[in-house]
Order: C-alpha cells, then structure tokens, then sequence
C-alpha cells in the first residue's frame, strides 16, 4: 500500500498501473460536460477517471481524499437496494 501522498508523486502512467492492479470500481458514473467520470477506491483514498465522451478514451486522473468530492456521487447510489437493510 502507498500513501496519498506517494501516489501523487507518482508517474500519471504508473498511477494508472497501480489503480488497475489496486484500485476498486466503484460502479458509479457520472456526467461532467463534455467528459464522463468514473470513481474508484484506492487504499485510504479515491480516484476520478475523466473520458472524452465522445471518443470514450481516458484523458486523465483526479486523486483525491475530500469526503465533500463524493457528493456528486451520493444521488447516484441507490440505498434501498442495497444488501442487508431492512426497511
């Protein structure tokens, strides 16, 4: 495991590496503009994917660690669907 920290220091093509390996899909997308995001876990932070929406090829990351970041997620997860919650 590598910190936050160490992850930023990190080659863009050697992040991708380590979030492929490591990283966790999050199944949740959304729309930004022009670009799609996807959200992933990795370790004891988080990792956007921006694609160009209409060639579908990833542009960039965004690493992050803020819990405010997730809020453009949280209308995407659906509560009562999930596994084990009684209503």
């Amino acid at each position: 495991m590598i910190t936050f920290s160490e992850y930023l220091n990190l080659d863009e093509d050697i992040q991708t590496q380590v979030l492929s390996i490591d990283g966790v899909d999050l199944e949740l997308k959304r729309n930004n503009g022009t670009l799609d995001v996807e959200l992933y876990a990795l370790y004891n932070f988080y990792v956007e994917i921006f694609f160009d929406k209409a060639t579908e090829e990833p542009l960039y990351l965004k690493p992050f660690r803020s819990l405010k970041k997730l809020e453009p997620y949280l209308k995407l997860v659906e509560i009562a669907e999930m596994p084990g919650l009684r209503h």
